[in-house]
C-alpha cells in the first residue's frame, strides 16, 4: 500500500508539471532573463552599499581613536614635570575605561625624557581576563625606540598607524597601534619628547570582516597600506602574504592592478576570478580612511544568479502543486528535529534546577542536534567543574580575609589606645587616631615617659602600603622606643658609633636627633627592599614646656597657640630614615605655653583625593585648624577626620591618615 501511494504522488506530479511546463517555460525563461540584468544591476548596487556599511562599522570604531590619543598627548605636555609615574598610570587606565575598543595605552618617552639617567620609561596599560594590568615596557628585552610604532611616527612627527604585528613582550596580542608625538620645549625650541599610543587587537576586526555574510562562498577581507593581507579566508594567507605577492604567484596582472588601485585608497567594482574559491564573480572595494587599509567583498557570480535561477523553479513548483510538497516535506522534517530538541528541553530545565547529572537524550544520528547534544554535555561538565572550583577559591579567599582582619587587629593592638594615656599627669593632654587605607597599613604613631618630667611622642609613616609596610612600621615603631629608652637609661649622654669611624656624643632622650640618628642606622642596615619611614619625634619638658623636636622628611606639624592663629612648625626637612646609613638628624627647640598645641598628621590627611582628582591640602587644614582651635584633642582629632572624610566624598581611600594631637596645659594644672 506505502509502494502504491508514493507511485501514485510520483505520477502524479510528473503530469502535473509535464502540463504545466510548456506553459511556464515561456514565463520562467523570460522573466529569469529579465531578472538577471535587474540583479545584476542591484547586486553592484548592494555590494556598494555592503562594503560601505562594513567600512562605516569599522571606521566607527578606529576613527576616534586618533583623537583619544591627542587627548592623552595635551595631557601629557601640559602636565608632565608635575605628574608621578602612579598619576601616568592612572591616566593610561582611564583612557581604557573611557574607550572599549582599545586594548592598551602607552606613553613611551625619549632616553632621559621623564628623568636624567633613565634610559627607558615606558608605562602600559593593557586588558586582561583579571582586568587592567600595569608594565614598564623599556628594557634590554625591549627596546622600543628602535621599533616601528615608535621610529616612524617620530621622524615623521605625526599621526601614524602601524602595521600588524604581534607585540612580544608587551600587549602578548596580535594588534595595529595608533602613535602620536608629544613635544616638550627646550632653550625655547619644541622637541618630541616621547611617543603616546593606542593599541587596538585585531581579533575582533577579523572577527567582523570573517563574520560578513557574503551568499554561501563569498567573502571579505583586509589589506593594510602596503597591501599586507590583515584577514582572508584562506588559511595562511593573513599576515603572512600580501595581493601583490598572490598576483605574481598566480600571474594574476589584473589582481596586481585591483592590489594598486586599493593601496591608493580607491573604491570600485570589478569583475574578478577569486583565487580561493576558482569562482567567477565580482570585487567591490572601499578605503579605511583612519588607517590608510583596503576592504574587499567578493561575491560570486553563480551565488548572484542562483536567486534568479531559483525563482524560476519556484515559478513552476508554484504551478505544478510544489509549495503543498514541500509544506508536507517540512512538516515531517520539522517533526524529526524538534523530537530530540524538545527531550534535550526537558534535560535542560532539570539542570538549571540544579540536578546536574541529569542524563541526556541519546542520539544516533551525526547531524547538527547530536552535536548541540554533546555540547551541551560538555556544558554540564564544565558546570560541574566550575562550581567545585568556585567553592574551593571561595574558602581560599576567606581564609586569606580572616587573616588580615587578625593582622589588622595585631597592628592596632601595638598602638597605644587608651586616652587620656597618663591619668596621674595633668600637665598635657593627647589623643591620637590611625584610620588605614587596606585591612593593615604603613602609618603610626607613639608617646610614652622618658624621664620623670620627660615625655616623647611621633608619628611615622612607611613608604608603601599593605603587609610589607605594616611589617616596616612595627619595626620602625619598635626601634625607635628602644633606643629612647635605651638612651634614657645610659645616663646623661651616651656614644654612637656612626659609619666610617665618626664618633658622636648626644643627649639621652631629651634629643630627638639622637633618637631618630641611631634609629635610622639600625633601619638603614641590611635594607635590601629599600623601604623608608618618615618620621617626626619630639620630646616635651612637662615643666617647662620646652619642646626638642627633629623631622626624617615628615610633614611639618601644626602649631596651634592659644588665642592665635596656627601655623605650620618649620623643619629643616631631613632625609627620610632607613634610606641611608650616616644620616645625623638635627633637634630644634620652641616652647609652648599653657594651652599651645601641637598637631602631628601624615600625608593621608593633606593627599586625601576626591573623585574630580582634588587633593585635601595643606591650606584646607590650616583652615580646619583654625576653626577648630581651642578644642580638646580628642575633639579635633575627631571633628578634623571627619572634614577629611566629607571632602573625599566617598572616593577611595589612598593612603593611611594618622593624627596626633597634644595640648600642653601646664605644670600648674597638676596641683588641681
Amino acid at each position: 500500500m506505502s509502494l502504491r501511494v508514493r507511485g501514485l504522488a510520483l505520477r502524479l506530479s510528473a503530469l502535473v508539471l509535464t502540463a504545466a511546463g510548456a506553459v511556464l517555460l515561456a514565463i520562467v525563461l523570460t522573466t529569469y532573463f529579465l531578472a538577471r540584468e535587474a540583479l545584476l544591476h542591484y547586486a553592484e548596487i548592494n555590494a556598494r552599499n555592503k562594503a560601505q556599511a562594513l567600512v562605516n562599522r569599522i571606521e566607527s570604531v578606529l576613527t576616534p581613536i586618533p583623537a583619544v590619543v591627542l587627548g592623552t598627548v595635551y595631557d601629557i605636555e601640559d602636565l608632565s614635570p608635575a605628574l608621578s609615574d602612579a598619576d601616568i598610570y592612572k591616566r593610561l587606565r582611564r583612557v581604557l575605561r573611557d574607550n572599549d575598543a582599545l586594548y592598551g595605552a602607552c606613553l613611551a618617552f625619549e632616553p632621559n625624557g621623564r628623568r636624567p639617567g633613565l634610559q627607558y620609561f615606558s608605562p602600559y596599560v593593557c586588558r586582561t581576563p583579571l582586568g587592567f594590568k600595569n608594565m614598564d615596557l623599556g628594557g634590554p628585552n625591549y627596546r622600543y625606540h628602535a621599533m616601528d610604532w615608535y621610529q616612524i611616527p617620530r621622524e615623521l612627527d605625526r599621526i601614524v598607524w602601524s602595521e600588524p604585528y604581534y607585540d612580544d613582550g608587551g600587549g602578548e596580542v596580535l594588534m595595529s597601534t595608533c602613535s602620536v608625538p608629544f613635544h616638550r620645549v627646550v632653550n625655547g625650541k619644541r622637541e618630541v619628547a616621547g611617543i603616546a599610543t593606542a593599541d587596538v587587537s585585531l581579533e575582533w576586526l577579523k572577527r567582523i570582516v570573517a563574520g560578513t555574510s557574503v551568499l554561501d562562498t563569498g567573502y571579505a577581507f583586509l589589506i593594510t597600506r602596503n597591501g599586507t593581507y590583515v584577514t582572508h579566508p584562506a588559511a595562511g594567507v593573513a599576515f603572512n602574504e600580501s595581493i601583490f605577492s598572490r598576483a605574481e604567484e598566480y600571474g594574476e596582472a589584473h589582481l596586481r592592478e585591483i592590489g594598486k588601485d586599493m593601496v591608493r585608497g580607491r573604491s570600485n567594482y570589478v569583475p574578478l576570478k577569486s583565487l580561493h574559491t576558482g569562482k567567477e564573480g565580482f570585487l567591490v572595494y572601499a578605503p579605511l580612511p583612519s588607517t590608510g587599509w583596503s576592504l574587499g567583498v567578493f561575491y560570486p557570480k553563480d551565488e548572484l544568479l542562483a536567486s534568479v535561477q531559483g525563482l524560476a523553479l519556484v515559478t513552476a513548483a508554484l504551478g505544478g502543486g510544489g509549495f503543498l510538497a514541500l509544506a508536507v516535506l517540512v512538516w515531517f522534517i520539522a517533526r524529526g528535529i524538534t523530537l530530540p530538541l524538545r527531550r534535550l528541553t526537558v534535560a535542560a530545565r532539570e539542570v538549571a534546577g540544579g540536578k546536574l547529572d541529569t542524563p541526556l537524550p541519546e542520539l544516533h544520528a551525526r547531524d547538527e542536534v547530536r552535536e548541540l547534544a554533546e555540547s551541551f554535555g560538555n556544558m554540564q561538565a564544565s558546570l560541574r567543574d566550575y562550581i567545585r572550583d568556585l567553592t574551593q577559591a571561595t574558602a581560599s579567599r576567606e581564609r586569606m580575609e580572616s587573616e588580615l582582619r587578625i593582622a589588622h587587629d595585631i597592628q592596632m593592638g601595638i598602638l597605644p589606645k587608651i586616652f587620656p594615656p597618663f591619668p596621674d599627669r595633668s600637665e598635657l593632654d593627647l589623643f591620637a587616631s590611625l584610620t588605614p587605607a587596606r585591612e593593615v597599613g604603613g602609618d603610626f604613631y607613639d608617646f610614652f615617659p622618658c624621664g620623670e618630667d620627660q615625655f616623647c611622642f611621633l608619628v611615622g609613616d612607611v613608604s608603601g602600603k599593605g603587609v610589607p609596610a605594616a611589617f616596616y612600621m612595627a619595626v620602625a615603631k619598635t626601634l625607635i622606643k628602644a633606643v629612647a629608652e635605651s638612651a634614657n637609661a645610659g645616663g646623661a649622654r651616651v656614644t654612637d658609633y656612626l659609619p666610617g669611624g665618626v664618633v658622636q656624643a648626644a643627649r639621652r632622650c631629651t634629643d630627638p636627633g639622637h633618637i631618630l640618628t641611631r634609629a635610622n642606622n639600625d633601619l638603614a642596615q641590611d635594607n635590601e627592599s629599600c623601604m623608608f619611614v618618615t618620621i617626626f619625634c619630639a620630646v616635651l619638658d612637662l615643666k617647662t614646656g620646652a619642646v626638642r623636636y627633629a623631622s626624617a622628611g615628615h610633614n611639618p606639624p601644626v602649631l596651634l597657640r592659644a588665642g592665635k592663629g596656627p601655623e605650620y612648625l618649620p623643619t629643616r626637612q631631613e632625609p627620610v630614615a632607613g634610606a641611608m646609613e650616616g644620616v645625623v638628624y638635627t633637634a630644634d627647640t620652641l616652647t609652648l605655653a599653657p594651652g599651645d598645641a601641637l598637631l602631628l598628621y601624615t600625608d593621608g590627611v593633606t593627599e586625601a583625593m576626591n573623585p574630580a582628582q582634588e587633593l585635601y591640602g595643606e591650606a584646607r587644614l590650616l583652615a580646619q585648624a583654625r576653626a577648630l582651635a581651642g578644642q580638646e584633642p580628642k575633639a579635633l582629632c575627631e571633628r578634623l577626620g571627619e572634614d577629611v572624610h566629607a571632602f573625599a566624598a566617598g572616593a577611595e581611600q589612598s593612603d593611611d591618615i594618622t593624627m596626633l594631637v597634644l595640648s600642653y596645659l601646664g605644670p600648674g594644672a597638676n596641683a588641681g
